[in-house]
C-alpha cells in the first residue's frame, strides 16, 4: 500500500466518523469544521451560508484549476451490515457512508497537500444533497478566477463533460369537498383532476422520446410523490403531485415547463422547485472535450445523474466532473470504493491540482 494511499486512508477513516448526512444537516455538531480547522497542514477560510451550508476553501501558491468536493451525504438508511461511521476495508474495498460520494475524493485531495502539494486551490461545501447548492452558488458570486473547476463525483476516475439538468416542481388541483355520493364528484374531486393533468403530462413528455444529445435520450420526466384525500367517501378538496425531469443540454427549462403547465386545470397551482441547467449549459460541449484533452484526462460518456457542475458551467467557467468510486455504489447501504479507485485518484488529483 502506497504512502499516499495510507494517508488517504487515514483521513477517509475522520470523514467518515463525521455524520454529515443530509438531512438533518448537522454539519457544525459532527465535529467536520472543528476537524478541518484543526488540521496544521492546511489554512481554510469558513463561511457559514446559514442552514448547516458551509463553505471550507483553503488555497496555497498560483493554482490555475478549482477542485471542489462535497463533504454531504445522504442519510445511512437501513441495511448497514455495519456502523456506516465506521470505516471498513475488506476485500479491497472501503466501506462506509459517503466513501464513493464522495468523501473519498476529499480524503485524496488532504493526504496530497499533507504530502507537500504547493499550488492548489480547494473547495469543501456541505450542501450539495440537500437540493439547493446554497454553497455553490454563494461561492460563485465572489467572481473567484480559475481557468477551470473539477467537481468531484464517482465518475469511475474518468471526465464527465455532458449530463442532464433538473427541474423540479409541485402541482397542487383544488376541489369541492363534499359526500362521495354526489355524482359531481367526477369534476369536483381534486385527486381526478391530478390524474387528468398526469395523463396529459406524460403525453407531453413521450413527445419529446426522439430528442437527443449524444448518448441522453428523451427529458427523463417522473411523478415522484402525489398525495390528497382523506377518505373513500369524501370528496378530495386538494391534492398534489411532486415531479421531476431532467433536460437535455441546450433544451430550455422554461419552455420545457411552459408545456407541462399549459396541459394544467383552471383549479390548479404550480410551484416551482429545485431548477438546474444541465452540462454544458450553454449545450457546447466540444470546448470541454478540448479541455480534458488538455487535462490528459480520459472521456466519459454523458451522464443521467446531475451534478453542481452545471452552476459552474452556467457562471463561464470551464467545468467537468471528475472522480473515484461508481455511481452505482452511492446512495445505498454498506457504500463502498475499490482502494485501486482511491489509487488512481490519487494520481489522477497530484496532475489536475498541481
Amino acid at each position: 500500500m502506497s504512502t499516499d494511499l495510507d494517508l488517504c486512508l487515514k483521513h477517509l477513516k475522520s470523514l467518515i466518523g463525521f455524520d454529515t448526512s443530509n438531512p438533518p444537516r448537522k454539519i457544525k455538531e459532527s465535529g467536520l469544521i472543528a476537524y478541518l480547522s484543526s488540521l496544521d497542514f492546511i489554512d481554510p477560510q469558513i463561511h457559514d451560508h446559514g442552514g448547516g451550508s458551509f463553505n471550507i476553501f483553503f488555497t496555497k501558491g498560483s493554482p490555475k484549476y478549482l477542485v471542489n468536493v462535497h463533504l454531504d451525504t445522504v442519510p445511512a438508511g437501513d441495511g448497514w451490515e455495519s456502523n456506516p461511521h465506521d470505516l471498513i476495508i475488506k476485500n479491497d474495498k472501503a466501506y462506509g457512508l459517503g466513501v464513493c460520494d464522495i468523501k473519498g475524493a476529499a480524503a485524496c485531495i488532504l493526504a496530497l497537500i499533507e504530502q507537500g502539494l504547493s499550488d492548489y486551490a480547494i473547495l469543501f461545501s456541505t450542501d450539495e444533497e440537500a437540493g439547493q447548492s446554497t454553497c455553490v452558488k454563494e461561492y460563485i458570486k465572489s467572481s473567484p478566477v480559475f481557468e477551470g473547476v473539477i467537481v468531484a463525483e464517482p465518475t469511475q476516475n474518468m471526465a464527465v463533460t455532458c449530463h442532464r439538468g433538473i427541474v423540479t416542481g409541485t402541482q397542487e388541483f383544488f376541489g369541492h369537498a363534499g359526500h362521495s355520493s354526489d355524482q359531481r364528484a367526477m369534476a369536483d374531486n381534486a385527486i381526478h383532476k391530478l390524474t387528468h393533468w398526469s395523463e396529459k403530462a406524460l403525453k407531453v413528455a413521450q413527445s419529446h422520446d426522439n430528442s437527443s444529445f449524444g448518448e441522453l435520450n428523451g427529458i427523463a420526466f417522473n411523478l415522484g410523490i402525489v398525495e390528497g384525500g382523506i377518505k373513500p367517501n369524501i370528496i378530495a378538496d386538494h391534492a398534489q403531485v411532486k415531479f421531476g425531469m431532467r433536460p437535455l443540454p441546450g433544451q430550455s427549462h422554461d419552455d420545457l415547463l411552459n408545456e407541462i403547465n399549459a396541459v394544467s386545470a383552471k383549479d390548479s397551482k404550480f410551484t416551482k422547485g429545485f431548477i438546474a441547467p444541465a452540462l454544458p449549459s450553454s449545450g457546447d460541449i466540444k470546448s470541454l472535450e478540448m479541455f480534458v484533452d488538455e487535462l490528459g484526462l480520459n472521456l466519459s460518456p454523458p451522464v443521467n445523474f446531475w451534478t453542481e457542475a452545471s452552476l459552474f458551467s452556467e457562471a463561464g467557467y470551464q467545468a467537468i466532473v471528475f472522480g473515484p468510486g461508481n455511481i452505482a455504489d452511492a446512495h445505498q447501504p454498506n457504500e463502498s470504493i475499490d482502494l485501486d479507485q482511491l489509487n488512481q485518484a490519487l494520481i489522477n488529483f497530484k496532475k489536475l491540482i498541481k
